[in-house]
């Protein structure tokens, strides 16, 4: 009897040694799923919340070079040609337009053959042809409509230009040029660090960009550290999706020129305390091509 109960309690040891091994490894799932689950959320709130960020600066940048263009006292300086009185106006506007968001934008003036007339940044800059690298200004004379996106130049950045029309007829044109810096610290409020990826393969247009860091086939464009991507797999991003090291989770997406050429990439990072890897990509082939997922 004895033996038999020693019997019965040993295998109770057991099944319940088994079963509690069994109840750890399923709260041990469960657990990491609802963490990772959060993570996830976390990220698809952050790459909604930047995308949304970057549409309203397009706005925003739209809506100032389009002021701008329709400014009498703007343009009638620049119809005279007076560079010196067209400079002085322009930042005058533009200390009273940055009260209206605390970012920093810069002017430049175009002419009529799409070349320099004025940069708000250094008077002593003209006549530079612009035509061969420009996309965005070909296209605003070509169309005598305005136009935003994220634009290719000697920098990267949002660039805005509207036309300055006179009796029908394309003079010149206008641009806003809004950097990455207030996006940034918008994005730091909200708990995420930005970084504006560009494919270095640009740096014959965009060589004021020459001296920023680089990682992989990449340079950063905006004032961030470039550890924080350590050990991340660039080379293998689709359009859009999550990737993560150690320390930080990404959210990221593709932006691409007016030609639907591939530039870069812009990430948001959260910090991954619990070590979680994700790794989710997609192609913007598989969403409707309609949507406004694709930036530019």
């Amino acid at each position: 009897m004895r033996l038999l109960n020693s019997k019965t309690n040993k295998y109770l040891s057991i099944i319940l040694l088994i079963t509690s091994f069994f109840i750890f490894l399923i709260f041990y799932f469960l657990n990491n799923l609802n963490n990772s689950n959060n993570l996830l959320n976390n990220l698809e709130n952050s790459l909604t919340t930047t995308k949304n960020l970057f549409e309203e600066q397009k706005r925003y940048a739209l809506s100032l070079a389009i002021l701008l263009s329709e400014d009498k006292e703007i343009v009638n300086s620049f119809l005279n040609e007076n560079r010196q009185q067209t400079f002085e106006i322009v930042n005058r506007k533009i200390k009273t337009l940055k009260q209206l968001q605390d970012s920093n934008f810069e002017v430049q003036i175009h002419n009529k053959n799409l070349t320099t007339f004025l940069r708000s940044w250094d008077i002593n800059i003209k006549d530079v042809p612009l035509a061969s690298f420009r996309q965005g200004l070909v296209k605003v004379k070509e169309e005598k409509k305005p136009i935003v996106s994220i634009e290719l130049g000697k920098r990267l950045n949002i660039k805005a230009i509207s036309p300055i029309i006179i009796n029908n007829e394309y003079v010149g044109s206008i641009e806003a040029i809004i950097d990455f810096e207030y996006l940034s610290k918008e994005l730091k409020k909200k708990g995420y660090k930005l970084f504006v990826l560009l494919d270095k393969k640009y740096l014959d247009i965009a060589n004021d960009l020459e001296a920023n860091e680089k990682i992989s086939n990449y340079i950063l464009v905006n004032k961030t550290k470039i550890n924080f991507l350590k050990d991340l797999d660039l080379e293998n991003l689709k359009d859009y999706g999550y990737i993560s090291n150690k320390e930080h989770s990404f959210a990221y997406f593709s932006y691409y020129d007016l030609q639907n050429n591939h530039l870069g990439y812009i990430l948001t990072a959260i910090k991954n305390n619990k070590h979680i890897n994700i790794n989710n990509s997609y192609d913007y082939e598989t969403v409707n091509i309609s949507s406004e997922v694709k930036i530019k």
